[in-house]
């Protein structure tokens, strides 16, 4: 009989030997076969109750209700239109007058609200596309963005004389982060200052009506209330033209990108301005509460002029939070 070989015996070593890569032959595993599922099967073995897909009650319930409300409202109208006309006299007549007047003009708001977001979001498309043209140097997609930028800015007599400046000089450039930059100069740079000085303005005023008055629901209240109107302005300033649901969107924009830029530490910064400039000591709870407000405002509307412009800052320079809370404060 054989001896078995004992596990602590090494195996022989291959003598070592030369050959060529190309006679080696490379063998390419199989690939794994997708495992079952066996989410259900396991549940069933396990005597668990498994989920049905069924019907969605709740949407079909929410759907219904709908439809019909909204057949119940029509009938409603088309019954009271006719009970009108049937009164042949001037006050039916009126009444219908007056009933068309508010259906057209709540067919103009619905319009103007839709095009309030279409002109927010060609605004984004134009931002983000002219952003990846000077990135890649796509020489194709600035020129669409030019062409897009004048169309959207057409008939604005603040910026005729840049429109026509870029319609003289564009076809001589070759370059796609050139063009983009003459874009800047002439149609967007001259809104910028303008930018700046609505968003100053607002702080100013929110800083000193939160500095005097005695109420804080009040404070709340109109804080609020300019920052929406600061939005609505520079939003109408470069090309928005938004709505009320339009504005709700831009607003919900501008928060987000305050998020995602590192805005949540406005108030550390804000604190360590007013310790640097010595004046902790000397302002008062209110005056230091307006000083805060202010510099929030200055906050919100930077972010804002970030989202509403149509070009990335190629040759102009962004606001910077702190002159801007300087020149709010009074500081320079």
């Amino acid at each position: 009989m054989t001896k078995p070989q004992s596990q602590t015996e090494k195996a022989p070593r291959r003598k070592p030997a030369s050959f060529r890569v190309e006679d080696v032959e490379i063998v390419m595993p199989p690939e794994p076969e997708p495992l079952p599922d066996t989410s259900e099967t396991d549940a069933e073995a396990a005597g668990l109750p498994t989920l049905e897909r069924g019907l969605r009650w709740g949407s079909i319930f929410l759907s219904a209700l709908g439809g019909l409300i909204g057949l119940l409202a029509s009938l409603w109208l088309y019954d009271y239109v006719l009970a009108l006309i049937a009164r042949e006299d001037w006050i039916g007549w009126v009444a219908v007058v007056l009933l068309g007047l508010v259906l057209f003009a709540l067919l103009m708001i619905i319009l103007r609200e839709l095009g309030g977001l279409m002109r927010l979001g060609r605004l984004g498309k134009i931002r983000h596309e002219a952003d990846s043209a000077a990135r890649q140097n796509d020489k194709p997609l600035a020129v669409d963005v030019t062409r897009r930028l004048k169309r959207f800015y057409r008939g604005r007599e603040d910026i005729a004389w840049g429109m026509q400046r870029l319609a003289e000089h564009e076809h001589d450039i070759m370059d796609a982060e050139e063009l983009l930059r003459l874009s800047e100069r002439t149609l967007v740079a001259p809104l910028d200052p303008l930018a700046r000085a609505i968003v100053a303005s607002s702080a100013k005023r929110v800083s000193v009506v939160t500095a005097i008055s005695p109420n804080a629901v009040v404070d709340m209240m109109f804080v609020a209330a300019q920052n929406m109107r600061m939005l609505r302005k520079l939003a109408t300033l470069y090309g928005a033209r938004p709505g009320f649901f339009s504005l709700m969107k831009l607003a919900r924009m501008v928060v987000t990108h305050i998020v995602l830029t590192g805005g949540i530490a406005l108030g550390d910064d804000v604190i360590q301005q007013l310790v640097g400039h010595g004046l902790t000591a000397r302002l008062s709870r209110k005056l230091g509460e307006g000083v805060f407000n202010g510099a929030l405002t200055t906050r919100i509307g930077i972010a804002t002029i970030d989202v509403c412009r149509p070009l990335p800052y190629l040759e102009q320079q962004r606001p910077r939070f702190r002159e801007l809370v300087a020149e709010v404060a009074g500081f320079n």
